[in-house]
């Protein structure tokens, strides 16, 4: 999560606001992630006239930047790539479908990493395998 610092500071500067909005509106890993709301959100902020945001708009615009963040190793440097592996091989031990399904499609889509929009997920995951005694 942004501090009110990092919110105040972006919010303040259309040089910083509108590069990033306009980043994150090209990343299309995470263009399918992120609902339509953001997606209209960032456009207009891409191409906003005034010199700067509302406190709110800074930092919903810092939340879908935090949200599209790639997470390539999570909590004390473990693999995001071999923990994928790991969960797709023991997913029938998840008590979930739709994790059972997410595992599969994260594993199939063959990415290494996952997003911050996904991390919390992700992390449940885990911490369900931790439960069953590991994997």
């Amino acid at each position: 999560m942004a501090s009110w610092i990092e919110i105040e500071r972006v919010r303040k500067d259309p040089k910083a606001f509108k590069p990033l909005a306009k980043h994150l509106l090209a990343d299309t890993d995470y263009a399918q992630a992120r609902s339509d709301s953001a997606t209209d959100f960032l456009e207009n902020v891409s191409r906003y006239r005034s010199d700067e945001l509302t406190t709110r708009q800074g930092e919903f615009l810092l939340e879908l930047r935090d949200e599209a963040r790639a997470y390539f190793k999570i909590g004390d440097g473990l693999s995001v790539e071999i923990l994928i592996e790991k969960f797709y091989h023991a997913r029938a031990d998840l008590s979930r479908d739709r994790d059972i399904q997410f595992i599969e499609a994260l594993r199939a889509s063959g990415r290494k990493f996952i997003r911050g929009i996904e991390i919390g997920r992700f992390l449940s995951i885990q911490e369900e395998f931790e439960e069953l005694g590991g994997i």
